[in-house]
């Protein structure tokens, strides 16, 4: 009797240990179960939000380049593109509780160029070379990269001289790579950048420099009504040293552009004639580098829905013939 108690209390212990062995699977089980569930539910929601951002996206850009088309339409505004003007003030747009959009248009064509860099043929522009040296200096940039910068865009492969990289100094790299030898597509393109030691162009120098340039069609012109100080000082150096870029000088143009554009044309040929040799060529090579009007623009666009955050960049090129702008490329989380 004792023997068969014994071997009773056993078989209870084993079942015992089964019975929590099963709950214990079938908690685990209903917790993936529940898991699972909720991650596919937070997954779903999550990609909804991203495509209701980016729809939201898409109708600010349109919203943009009805902007630019009205202030085309407009007879009074025809011949000028400036800061003061409807289509450059930032809008902003909340989703009820859950969100707001934020745009700004911004026109390219109020920075330095950097196709520009060479002339249609393929070979270095020295005019524009000058200006991109002396717009490099005022950014705290090292101003060999100037002619680093014009290699990557040339058609050949000879390095400029005395500063210059091209096939031999990128193939050495790991990976290795091939210069451009074409007009860049996307100022992003700067950070594959090496000097003739090797040493990156960097971060940090972009940062600097992004700002104030641009990857636009050669021979686009620039547009003094909306570039910045560093960009209008660097025209003739020699003359201006920071009659715009200074901190006074930045404030006191953002103040007088306030009521349209400034400085216009005729101000700053007026200035500059016969006093700087290079703006002199400049301005005989490319009599219409300076204009007042642009068609090239940037809608930055910025979307929060919840803790979904989408950025937007869309450039748009708007025709002088009547035709609707239309977008040249577009770009999620950075420009």
């Amino acid at each position: 009797m004792k023997r068969m108690a014994t071997h009773i209390r056993r078989q209870r212990g084993v079942a015992l240990i089964m019975a929590i062995l099963i709950v214990a699977l079938a908690t685990i089980l209903a917790i993936s179960v529940a898991t699972d569930g909720y991650m596919d539910q937070r997954r779903a929601s999550t990609a909804l939000a991203v495509d209701q951002a980016y729809e939201a996206a898409i109708g600010a850009e349109a919203y943009a380049a009805l902007a630019l088309e009205a202030d085309q339409q407009n007879q009074s505004s025809a011949q000028v593109d400036s800061l003061d003007e409807p289509w450059a003030q930032p809008i902003s747009f909340p989703f009820e509780d859950y969100g707001e959009l934020h745009g700004q248009l911004e026109d390219l064509q109020g920075r330095f160029n950097l196709n520009n860099l060479v002339n249609l043929n393929g070979s270095i522009n020295p005019e524009m070379l000058a200006q991109f040296t002396s717009l490099l200096e005022r950014r705290q940039i090292d101003n060999r990269w100037a002619g680093i910068i014009a290699d990557w865009i040339d058609a050949d492969n000879n390095p400029n001289f005395p500063d210059g990289a091209e096939d031999t100094v990128y193939t050495l790299r790991t990976p290795p790579y091939l210069t451009a030898n074409r007009p860049i597509m996307n100022t992003s393109e700067l950070l594959s950048l090496v000097d003739a030691g090797n040493k990156p162009f960097g971060l940090d120098n972009y940062q600097k420099l992004e700002p104030y340039v641009a990857a636009l069609p050669i021979d686009t012109p620039l547009n003094v009504c909306t570039a910045p100080g560093e960009v209008l000082d660097s025209l003739a150096p020699s003359i201006f040293p920071g009659e715009y870029s200074t901190d006074a000088g930045r404030a006191n143009l953002a103040d007088l552009r306030k009521a349209g554009c400034f400085p216009k044309v005729t101000d700053i040929r007026t200035a500059f004639q016969n006093k700087d040799k290079n703006f002199d060529a400049m301005m005989t090579k490319h009599g219409a580098y300076l204009v007042t009007v642009s068609k090239y623009f940037r809608a930055n666009i910025f979307v929060t829905l919840g803790t979904t955050e989408i950025a937007m960049y869309s450039v748009l090129e708007r025709t002088g013939n009547g035709q609707k702008v239309h977008v040249i490329s577009r770009s999620i989380g950075s420009p």
